[in-house]
């Protein structure tokens, strides 16, 4: 953190959830993020990653058979 010049209180939680979070939206799998944070559940490491509105509403675009592109696989 100090190498990266984040002078900011919790900066490096934020860079976890941060990360997290990005590697989830890009296809990571959350056992892979749980080993690269280093928790021993992954209970603990659904804390670290949110879900963003715009990922939750492309993949109930694409799955969901109520959605307009729906593919009805539900």
């Amino acid at each position: 953190m100090k190498l990266a010049e984040f002078d900011r209180s919790g900066a490096c939680h934020l860079y976890r959830h941060n990360t997290s979070t990005t590697l989830l939206d890009n296809g990571a799998d959350l056992r892979h993020i749980q080993e690269i944070l280093g928790h021993a559940s992954t209970l603990t490491t659904q804390l670290y990653t949110h879900v963003r509105r715009k990922k939750l509403s492309e993949v109930y675009e694409a799955t969901h058979p109520s959605a307009e592109g729906g593919s009805g696989l539900f």
